[in-house]
Order: C-alpha cells, then sequence, then structure tokens
C-alpha cells in the first residue's frame, strides 16, 4: 500500500519526536509504502495533493489539525461540481495534532496523535472505510465546519494570540468568545440566512450569530465536546446553529448553550438540521471561516451538502 503522510510542522503538538512515533506505528501495516512531505506554508499541503488518484497512492494521511485536513481535502476534491469520484480518490487518513481536532475526533480516534496512529494503522491494516458528507462554499470544501460572525471572530482572535505565541487552549477560546460576544452585543454581523433540507425550508433575517456544521459535535473545549445539533453527522446535511439575540441574560444563555450547557433556556437558541442547500449573507463584509481557518472578510456565501465525497478510514 503507498501512502503520502502530510505531515504539518507548525501545528500545535507536532514535534520531530511525535512524528518519529507516528511514523513508527503506521509502519505497522503490512505492505506499507509511505512517502512522508512536510508542509512549509499555508495551502502547500493542498499543492502537495493536487491531483492525486487512488493509483498513485492508495491513501493520503494528514498529521496535523482542521486546517492541514481543510486543504488536503480541497486539494483532492478541486473545484466543488467537477470533483472525481470518491472511488478513484486515495482515502483520508487523519491523526490529530492540532488544537481542536473536530474531524478526526468526530470520526472516532483519539484526541493523542499516537492513540490515533495506533488506531489508523488497525483500521488501514482491515481496510475499515466509510464514505462521508462534506460542505462546500461558493468554490471551497469544507469538513468540519463554516460560517459568519462570532465564531469567525473568536477564530481570528486566537490566531492572534498563537501568531504572538500564546497557545491555543480551551480557557483563551473561552475568553475570545466572551470578548466576541461583548463586541458582537454593540455591532451584530445581522446574518441572513435561507436554508433547505429538502422537505422543508427555513429563514431568518438579521440574526446575530449563525454557523454550519457537518460534524457532531461541532468542536471541543479541551475534552468536552460540544454538541448544537445533536442529529448531525458525517451521513446528514448540514446542521445549523444559531442565536437570535446576543442581548441580556438570555442572550448569554444562548452563547453557552453553543459551548454545550444545554441546562441554560433554548429561548433565543435556532437549529435547523440536514440542510442540503445553505444561503448566508450579510450587510457590508464580515468575517467568514472554515474548519477553523479565517476565508477574508465575505459579503455573500453559498453553503452544500455534497453526499458520498471522499472515502476516510475509520474505527
Amino acid at each position: 500500500m503507498r501512502v503520502m503522510l502530510i505531515a504539518n510542522p507548525n501545528s500545535t503538538s507536532q514535534s520531530d519526536a511525535l512524528v518519529r512515533a507516528v511514523v513508527a506505528q503506521l509502519r505497522k501495516v503490512p505492505d506499507l509504502q509511505l512517502l512522508v512531505r512536510l508542509t512549509h506554508r499555508a495551502r502547500h499541503a493542498e499543492e502537495l495533493v493536487r491531483g492525486l488518484r487512488r493509483e498513485d497512492f492508495a491513501a493520503v494521511v494528514v498529521l496535523g489539525g482542521d486546517g492541514t485536513v481543510n486543504e488536503v481535502v480541497n486539494g483532492l476534491l478541486g473545484t466543488p461540481g467537477t470533483q472525481p469520484p470518491a472511488e478513484e480518490l486515495p482515502v483520508l487518513g487523519v491523526i490529530p495534532t492540532g488544537s481542536a481536532n473536530v474531524f478526526a475526533r468526530a470520526l472516532g480516534f483519539d484526541h493523542d496523535p499516537v492513540l490515533a496512529a495506533q488506531t489508523l494503522a488497525g483500521t488501514m491494516a482491515y481496510d475499515l472505510r466509510r464514505s462521508i458528507r462534506l460542505g462546500t462554499f461558493n468554490q471551497r470544501w469544507f469538513a468540519v465546519n463554516a460560517g459568519f460572525g462570532l465564531d469567525a471572530d473568536i477564530l481570528a482572535a486566537v490566531d492572534r494570540a498563537r501568531q504572538q505565541g500564546r497557545a491555543a487552549t480551551p480557557v483563551r477560546y473561552f475568553w475570545a468568545s466572551l470578548r466576541g460576544w461583548h463586541r458582537a452585543r454593540r455591532n451584530p454581523p445581522q446574518i441572513n440566512v435561507f436554508a433547505d433540507n429538502g422537505a422543508r425550508t427555513f429563514s431568518l433575517e438579521a440574526i446575530p450569530l449563525l454557523f454550519a456544521s457537518n460534524t457532531n459535535p461541532w468542536s471541543f473545549l479541551g475534552p468536552l465536546p460540544m454538541v448544537t445539533n445533536p442529529r448531525n453527522s458525517f451521513d446528514h446535511g448540514l446542521g445549523l446553529f444559531g442565536v437570535s439575540d446576543l442581548q441580556g441574560p438570555a442572550g448569554l444563555a444562548g452563547l453557552m448553550y453553543l459551548f454545550g450547557a444545554h441546562h441554560f433556556t433554548r429561548t433565543r437558541v435556532v437549529q435547523f438540521d440536514d440542510a442540503q442547500l445553505v444561503e448566508l449573507s450579510v450587510p457590508g463584509h464580515h468575517r467568514f471561516q472554515a474548519d477553523g481557518e479565517s476565508q477574508g472578510r465575505l459579503h455573500h456565501v453559498v453553503l452544500r451538502s455534497i453526499p458520498q465525497a471522499i472515502e476516510v478510514f475509520a474505527p
């Protein structure tokens, strides 16, 4: 089996010793031929895998976080609507070394990269794989979540802290969320949303917080899964979660619901499941994020859920 390992040396927990430990686990797969490639800049992983087919490599394994997974997915599939069939692409494997690692953990892998590598080696040896849905926004793919407003602002704040040498800890995410909530109360992004799941439609105007997730949970706060749409999974369409008003104690309670505190009120919580098509727009331009990476300031995006987009190794 020919396998390409894409390693992001800038990922949160990655080190030379960890790469060696991971490679040692993967080499337990019978007849493995492993090529290790390191990324050196933004979207380098995307370039390394662009145009690969299963006849070139049976699998591509990502040693990195959700941002690196996003790059590899976009490199393998290319422009939405013109992507090859999943069976023609290398099977995707993931070993988490990022800060949240939502994609790998939602697939059932341990947060510890060596344990995850051990599990991945077993799934590769026994060819345990499944087809999953992916999301698209405009002309790109996402695997975990995407949205305007508060979540994009939170990620931008954490990214700034990481550029200053600070760790992306759960506490930092939490305080960034509180600061973002205070800013959003003063100047909410006023997101307009339309969604269709094939059975019914949903629309709302000027909502201050709304994002789409392709996984359940939508993220993790350290070891704690954060669930907003319990019915969501890689087998269903996108789950939408929003808060209709951020003002006052009920608005704060809605924000806490985002972090899994479901015993708070649901009064201002907005949920919609299995969306196949979602349109989001904002007055002016606001930050938009996909898979934890800033996509710049946008005005309008169209999200779609694509079934059987890629095959992944999963326990």
